[in-house]
């Protein structure tokens, strides 16, 4: 299944898929490269699809789907764009928790990609890549990746 089937399979995400990064707000679009942006398989707005659905929840940002040219299907980004100091850790690590437990539950049809938990910076990074919150992010399987996910050709 493709990554824009999926989430037209997805409750509540059926009208959210986007080509390419349109789904990312104009200001968050240069926290994402891509080497080849022919390979971007679309995008979804998380957060703004799941508003009413979740309103109290601690959403995640966006979905991103690519096609590396060494797999043979799609591959999902699941990025939040949020600062990224001590004091916002543990609102990423909820997001992240409730990005999970949705896809485990309403979010199934996205759940069995191959991806990758991303966590750029909005702004200035204030800790570390060898603070200790970097290693309990890796246990999560949480990816700080500065203020820029670079997506290469070959994964």
């Amino acid at each position: 299944m493709t990554f824009k089937k999926a989430v037209g399979a997805t409750d509540h995400l059926a009208n959210a898929w986007r080509p390419g990064l349109q789904a990312l707000r104009a200001n968050d679009r240069n926290h994402v490269s891509a080497e080849d942006t022919r390979r971007l398989k679309g995008s979804v707005d998380i957060d703004g699809a799941l508003q009413a659905q979740h309103p109290h929840a601690n959403r995640w940002d966006f979905a991103i789907g690519y096609r590396h040219s060494n797999r043979q299907q799609d591959c999902i980004y699941w990025l939040e764009i949020h600062t990224a100091n001590d004091e916002e850790t543990e609102v990423v690590l909820r997001k992240l928790a409730w990005l999970q437990q949705w896809l485990a539950s309403e979010g199934r049809p996205l759940k069995d990609f191959e991806c990758d938990f991303i966590w750029v910076s909005s702004g200035s990074t204030s800790f570390t890549l060898t603070a200790p919150q970097v290693k309990r992010f890796a246990e999560l399987g949480l990816q700080q990746r500065g203020r820029v996910l670079r997506i290469r050709d070959k994964r």
